[in-house]
């Protein structure tokens, strides 16, 4: 089985709109918080906010910096998360691995480690939509 979600409209500050790969689901730590996250197929791994990291009470490993498109290094802390993702009767939930930077107001971004291998994920732009099919998830 499949489900498909249809990309957000989003008005820049240049006042022009786009339409951007987001989803629902919910994020999970000690306590847990619904969201709307940007999917994001050059993304190695998974950004989740400072603020909603404390409210979910994350516990974090290591530190480590990323960086952007920018290319400047930004701390970051590494740790775990549960999500709760899908629709209607096909939810699955699953554990990856986050990194929570010390800048705030961030997007929530789903990269690719340990959600993309749970997934055969098709990018529609002619449609503006996301198609997820479940996988047997890694196979390493």
């Amino acid at each position: 089985m499949s489900f498909h979600f249809k990309y957000k409209p989003v008005i820049l500050k240049s006042g022009s709109k786009i339409y951007r790969p987001m989803i629902p689901l919910r994020i999970k730590a000690k306590e847990s918080f619904d969201a709307l996250a940007i999917l994001d197929s050059g993304s190695d791994i998974t950004i989740i906010p400072k603020e909603i990291a404390e409210v979910i009470g994350v516990d974090y490993k290591n530190d480590n910096s990323i960086s952007g498109i920018s290319g400047f290094p930004i701390r970051a802390k590494e740790g775990k998360v549960s999500i709760e993702f899908g629709k209607g009767r096909e939810i699955y939930i699953f554990e990856i691995p986050v990194l929570v930077p010390e800048k705030e107001n961030l997007a929530v971004i789903i990269g690719r480690l340990g959600f993309f291998e749970q997934f055969k994920i098709t990018f529609d732009e002619s449609q503006k939509r996301i198609e997820f099919k479940k996988t047997l998830g890694p196979s390493y």
